[in-house]
């Protein structure tokens, strides 16, 4: 394949619908464009939407984010010296979350002879695809990664929501898991674990349960979901959507359905719970592939995703498992 071939794919793929095809030095798409592919990438990865994002400078290797420690009495006396009875004065104090984005990457390998043929419609299709990839990673990883360092597994890239709230990884919620059974019902439990997260769990605007397909089959045929007395955007029997519970707006996900063996899991976080970490815009990279007379085509970002809301002892609050006993 030609070198001219190459570098008129590679920026075909950077370009937006209106034909920017200038590349500009370096692997990184065009500004516009590369805003594009993010706000794609964000739109298919849901989770992206529900937590802040903070930007990581390019220069910075990490960003330290320094946050309050959430212990049970955040307020105390802050002074000088010491008080009339000779005890020392308290001091407060902050931790830190520390966002170290890591490299994500998706590839497609292609035969060379169908890049010589190719037309801007191939190209568009590739870039959609590997986005399409990027973003389903991020959100497996986001749901139920578990961090391992030295990796080059997606899903270990960082901890995910509902491995945090089980307490297998690396950080642990401070609430613990809430269990069900067959004969429960769930609208009590969702109850049952908004009352656990205490503080947290007031605001029910800013709660989000994230359930697999057993659970939210489960919620869908209790009585108090399934009436058909309320008004019909919340009628599961005509819409087939859950309505929020207690306040809390549900989304059903199949990356879940793996989770606690099928029998039905449920994640309730708080918006704030978690923070995501973006350092460098999305760029692509292509590689030969002689064996194969194919060209690899890579995109790739920086993130990282991490609880943020650490109380005195190490924990973290803000989210809370409910899962099937199987009883």
């Amino acid at each position: 394949m030609s070198k001219d071939k190459e570098k008129e794919l590679i920026d075909m793929i950077k370009s937006d619908d209106l034909g920017q095809l200038n590349s500009p030095s370096g692997d990184d798409m065009p500004r516009p464009v590369a805003s594009k592919v993010v706000e794609e990438i964000v739109e298919e990865n849901y989770i992206r939407r529900m937590f802040p994002n903070i930007t990581v400078p390019k220069n910075a290797r990490n960003l330290t984010v320094p946050v309050l420690t959430y212990d049970s009495n955040n307020v105390k006396t802050i002074g000088y010296g010491t008080d009339v009875t000779g005890l020392t004065e308290q001091s407060f104090s902050t931790g830190s979350v520390i966002l170290q984005p890591r490299l994500l990457v998706a590839y497609v390998d292609i035969i060379e002879d169908d890049l010589e043929t190719a037309s801007i419609d191939l190209a568009k299709y590739i870039r959609q695809t590997l986005t399409h990839k990027l973003a389903e990673a991020e959100e497996i990883a986001m749901l139920k990664g578990v961090y391992a360092a030295g990796t080059q597994t997606y899903d270990k890239v960082f901890d995910g929501i509902q491995a945090v709230a089980n307490g297998a990884a690396t950080y642990v919620a401070a609430t613990s898991k809430i269990s069900y059974n067959a004969a429960d019902d769930l609208t009590d439990k969702i109850a049952d674990a908004r009352k656990a997260l205490g503080v947290y769990g007031k605001n029910a605007n800013q709660l989000v349960c994230l359930c697999d397909s057993t659970f939210a089959t489960k919620l869908r045929k209790e009585d108090l979901v399934y009436s058909n007395q309320f008004r019909v955007d919340t009628d599961v029997l005509k819409t087939g959507n859950i309505p929020s519970i207690q306040g809390v707006k549900i989304i059903e996900t199949t990356l879940l359905d793996s989770v606690n063996s099928g029998l039905g899991v449920a994640i309730i976080v708080k918006r704030d719970a978690f923070v995501v970490g973006v350092r460098k815009n999305v760029f692509f990279k292509t590689r030969d592939i002689v064996e194969t007379f194919s060209k690899r085509i890579i995109i790739a970002e920086e993130i990282d995703f991490k609880a943020q809301l650490q109380n005195g002892s190490g924990t973290y609050e803000g989210v809370v498992e409910l899962y099937a006993t199987g009883s």
